[in-house]
């Protein structure tokens, strides 16, 4: 198997230190205060590159890491419109608005758990366990989306999609669930964020 590279990338970026970033050299990485090499495909220094997740800057660096698109299913964007609506005493409405939110959830079925078996070489199931169950995502963070029309170095790099589709974000429910044993495990994740 070789990776594949998506031609407008992922859709969905965390901003976020690299919990299992696989040190291409030696093809291993510190899991859970063990030095080990992930079953499966050997993870190249292009694709690591590619995706934003160089061992290099895995814990000094906080920035956009690419969630896979292995086996995801659609992303759902709902907005949350905060208004009161009052209804006056000549019987019209009137109604203040005061902020939309973005309301985000996504699902994979059958992730792998490390990104060196995803089928673009991006964060899988145990990178996402990790980040949910770190401080930072106890708290709010940043994500970015990555509409279909825009090619990845657009989105990634500094271009002006950064503001208009980066939002801060709280997780309000994250469930895995171990679906089969393989080469390495593969998961069911559902996650559910709001904007803050």
């Amino acid at each position: 198997m070789s990776f594949q590279n998506l031609s407008k990338g992922s859709a969905l970026y965390i901003e976020a230190l690299d919990p299992f970033a696989i040190n291409t050299a030696t093809n291993t990485f510190n899991y859970k205060g063990a030095t080990v090499t992930p079953p499966g495909n050997i993870y190249t220094t292009t694709v690591a590159t590619r995706n934003g997740l160089s061992y290099d800057l895995a814990a000094s660096a906080t920035t956009f890491r690419r969630v896979t698109e292995h086996n995801r299913t659609p992303i759902s964007l709902n907005t949350e419109r905060i208004e009161q609506s009052t209804r006056m005493a000549n019987g019209t409405t009137r109604k203040y608005f005061i902020a939309d939110k973005l309301n985000l959830s996504a699902s994979w079925e059958m992730v792998p758990s490390f990104r060196n078996e995803t089928v673009d070489g991006a964060w899988g199931a145990e990178d996402l366990k990790a980040f949910y169950e770190s401080a930072a995502g106890q708290g709010s963070f940043r994500i970015k989306l990555n509409p279909t029309v825009f090619s990845p170095s657009l989105v990634e790099g500094t271009g002006a999609l950064s503001d208009d589709y980066t939002y801060t974000v709280m997780i309000t429910s994250c469930d895995f669930t171990l679906a089969k044993r393989g080469i390495q495990p593969f998961w069911n994740v559902d996650i559910s964020m709001e904007q803050v």
